[in-house]
Parts: C-alpha cells; structure tokens; sequence
C-alpha cells in the first residue's frame, strides 16, 4: 500500500474502480437473479424446504451464468489492478473499463474476453455455493436460536459468511488472477513481440504448488476477507430488505 501511494498517490488505491462496478454489476446481479429464479422454479408445491441437492443446483447454476457473464470485468479488474506492480513497457494503461474492452478486443481479439474463465467459473461456482449457502445456514442457526429475523441477524449471518467465502475462495482466487494477469504483455522495442500463450488450469495450479507450496494458494486471505466482507454485509441486508418489500 506504501509503495502504490509513494508512487501513483492516494488515488492509485483506486486503480480498477470502473472494471470493480462493472464487475459488479454484471457478475453480483446474474448470481442473485439466477440464485432466486432457480430457487422459485424448484419450490416445493407443500411449501417445504429445498432439499440440499436443490441447492446446490440452484448454486451451480447461478455460480456458472455469473461467471461467464462477468468474466471479462473480471479480467478487466485483475489486469487494472496490477497494472502499477509492472514494469512500464508492461503496463496495459487501460484508462477505464470501457477503454479496456475496446483495447482487449482490438488487440487481442473477442476470444480474449474468455480468458481464464475454466478459474472463473469454479471461483464463481465456489462463491456462490459458500456465501448464499452458509450465509443461509447461519441465518437460519440465530432465527432458531430466538433472535428475530432483523438486521442485526443478517449481518451477524454475512460476517460469518465471508469468513467461510473468502477461505474456499482463496486457492480459485489466486489461480484465477495470475492466469487472467499474465497474457499478452507489450515487450520493448528491442525484444519482438509475442503472444504468451496462457497456461492451463492444472499447469498453473501445479506451477504454483511447486514453485511456493500450498500456503501461496491463500495468500492474500488477509486483504480479500477485508474486501469481501463489507462486500457481503451491505449486499445481503439490500437483498433481504427487497426481497421482503
């Protein structure tokens, strides 16, 4: 953090920002969207509860269109995100998200915008299956220990979601950033130009577990919770004050 003001100032914490809000506003609003149209469609017609299979289903898929859906925001956020910690004839320099995309396509070509979507999607896939569930689970756990279903409740619940989200989410986390960080870097003029190809999902989960153990794959955990968790809280107390108006 230090360095990133030292060298680009306060508002370098911000690199990103546009491809964040678009992330999140393509990636969050498919996963709930589908998560509740999901759930309606395999309602009990007796009003009883979803079976766990039906869950996960309901997870799976709304996991799986969220992924695909803001995968290249995703990419844009990574990429922006890690812009500063190049080197200068590495840097992409997108000016914002729409520049971004306009930039990956132009360069690149449509195929770009599914970069690393095979890590997307299982951290997609994980996410929405740690959050939604255990967010559920320990909603359910206070109601049925006498507290009444408040807001109180709902953030208590998303506080120990994120715990459990940020955890199984690390190692896709990891995997999903250096593959979506590490394509096509602009080379100086005195090296010719090449495409990186990128690795494979089990290349880069093999490259990392040899080359720094299996501790790398939560690193990070620390400023990921700290992001998340804010995340979460404000989002499921939006969500549970729509859903009962």
């Amino acid at each position: 953090t230090r360095r990133i003001v030292h060298e680009t100032g306060i508002f370098g914490l911000y690199n990103g920002l546009s491809a964040a809000l678009l992330r999140q506003g393509t990636y969050t609003m498919t996963r709930f969207a589908v998560y509740d149209v999901a759930k309606d469609y395999m309602r009990h017609a007796d009003g009883s509860h979803l079976t766990g299979g039906e869950i996960a289903l309901a997870t799976v898929l709304s996991g799986a269109a969220g992924g695909i859906v803001g995968n290249p925001a995703e990419i844009l956020n990574v990429r922006m995100q890690n812009d500063q910690s190049l080197p200068p004839y590495m840097r992409r320099n997108y000016k914002s998200a729409a520049h971004g995309l306009v930039a990956m396509v132009r360069d690149e070509g449509v195929r770009s915008l599914a970069i690393g979507l095979a890590p997307s999607l299982v951290r997609a896939t994980l996410a929405t299956a740690s959050q939604f569930v255990s967010y559920d689970t320990f909603k359910e756990w206070l109601i049925g220990a006498g507290y009444p279903d408040s807001v109180p409740v709902h953030f208590a619940a998303s506080f120990a979601a994120g715990l459990v989200a940020t955890t199984v989410c690390s190692p896709a986390d990891v995997i999903k950033s250096r593959t979506m960080a590490s394509l096509r870097l602009q080379q100086p003029a005195s090296v010719a130009g090449a495409l990186i190809r990128p690795p494979s999902l089990w290349h880069t989960c093999w490259s990392i577990y040899r080359s720094e153990g299996l501790r790398a794959f939560f690193k990070g955990w620390v400023p990921s919770y700290v992001r998340l968790c804010p995340q979460l809280v404000i989002t499921f107390i939006i969500y549970e004050r729509l859903r009962k108006s």
